[in-house]
């Protein structure tokens, strides 16, 4: 059966639903990391450099090398085989985290885990893209961005006490594991032949030339990358923060993070979509313009954030923060595919996350910890403090990128 605009309604709610569980998993995998991150920092003696390595570069290297050829394949071939196999190869890689026992094994490990990841998002936006119309894409993104968002607060709760409990390597083994049944329910559910986007395709120097000819997609994806950049350095060491500078435990962390990054981007997400889906219906570029505002005023409030001294302020602002950042994500990546030819989706949503994912998830938790390095002579512990706030000058040029997309999308 093949994905397309006009399935039923009760198709599309059962692929839907299956993709957010895909999603849930992607991030539950992904951010467990970050709550242990500070328990595998030292027994294994990384510096905050190498910490960073880990969270961001390890992963974020064959993610953004393999995005593009994956993402070729799936707009060829069968899609629901090629997000099951990567379902299958993060989930093992994460359970093999948990048994590294030196820096370059873990690194290693999670290069490996990146290549899994690297099939699921270009493959699900371009299946989401098939299945439903502009108008209701921003919606339809935003729900399984939350799935995901749901994801990083299942898993910063869960590793926060598990790891209290368990330990951190048995639990990245438990949550690796248990993403395997996901890939089976892929295999089953997911229409198995190539959508309607898996006509006769050009070269690659070809569709690469026609992808960046848009102006507004450049932008956006230019704007995507800012964001991920300042979103990522925090996500990933603001549990270590939280323990650093405020000497909360482990469980208190995962709970923390858990409500705040978590539950405040899930709530952000869907309202996002649901907003930004009736603004639509007024003026077609509210889906660049909502990233402009939310970017442009994240970017205070996580300053405020990380600048308190209270453990209360630091928590409420980060959780508004985020929320608002939140609500820009799923409407961003929806407005990408208004740019994007159908035969060429997965590609340009691989471009697009390949160069965000390199800016974001790889340069931005290396960052924060090469400031924390640089500064912490001088400061001690407070040195983590200002390599979260160099970060967050991300959030101004996701929204300068934005406002040019949505001049840009009126030619």
């Amino acid at each position: 059966m093949t994905a397309s605009v006009g399935a039923g309604r009760s198709r599309k709610t059962l692929l839907l639903g299956t993709l957010a569980i895909v999603s849930f998993f992607n991030y539950l995998d992904r951010m467990a990391l970050s709550v242990l991150l500070e328990p595998i920092r030292r027994e294994l003696a990384l510096s905050d450099t190498q910490a960073g390595l880990i969270t961001g570069l390890a992963f974020a290297l064959f993610y953004a090398i393999l995005g593009l050829p994956i993402a070729r394949l799936a707009d060829r071939a069968n899609k629901a085989l090629w997000l099951a196999a990567c379902i299958v190869l993060w989930s093992l890689m994460t359970a093999v985290s948990g048994a590294a026992t030196s820096f370059a094994m873990l690194f290693l490990a999670r290069v490996a885990v990146g290549i899994g990841e690297a099939g699921c998002a270009p493959t699900s936006f371009a299946i989401i893209a098939d299945l439903f119309a502009p108008a209701r894409r921003p919606l339809a993104v935003s729900v399984f961005q939350a799935a995901g968002l749901l994801g990083v607060a299942l898993g910063m709760l869960g590793a926060g006490y598990a790891g209290s409990v368990l330990g951190w390597r048995l639990t990245l083994a438990v949550i690796g594991l248990a993403g395997l049944p996901v890939a089976i329910l892929v295999a089953v559910v997911v229409p198995s032949g190539a959508s309607a986007a898996s006509r006769s395709i050009a070269s690659v120097r070809a569709d690469l030339r026609q992808i960046f000819s848009r102006r507004a997609f450049v932008h956006v994806t230019v704007g995507i990358s800012f964001a991920a950049f300042a979103t990522y350095g925090i996500i990933q060491w603001f549990a270590t923060f939280l323990i650093r500078v405020h000497g909360l435990g482990l469980a208190q962390v995962g709970l923390v993070s858990g409500l705040t990054t978590g539950v405040g981007g899930m709530l952000g997400t869907l309202t996002g979509g649901v907003g930004v889906a009736r603004l639509l219906r007024g003026d077609d570029r509210w889906d660049l313009r909502w990233p402009m505002f939310a970017y442009g005023a994240a970017l205070p409030l996580f300053v405020v954030t990380l600048l308190s001294r209270s453990l209360a302020a630091t928590v409420a602002f980060n959780f508004v923060a985020t929320t608002i950042a939140a609500s820009a994500g799923g409407v961003a990546l929806a407005a990408a595919q208004r740019f994007t030819d159908p035969e060429r989706r997965a590609t340009a949503n691989a471009v697009m996350l390949t160069i965000s994912t390199i800016a974001g998830v790889g340069l931005g938790p290396v960052l924060v910890g090469a400031v924390s390095d640089w500064m912490r002579p001088a400061p001690g512990s407070e040195s983590l403090r200002w390599g979260l706030l160099a970060s967050t000058l991300g959030f101004a040029g996701a929204a300068f990128h934005f406002h040019l997309a949505a001049r840009a999308s009126r030619r």
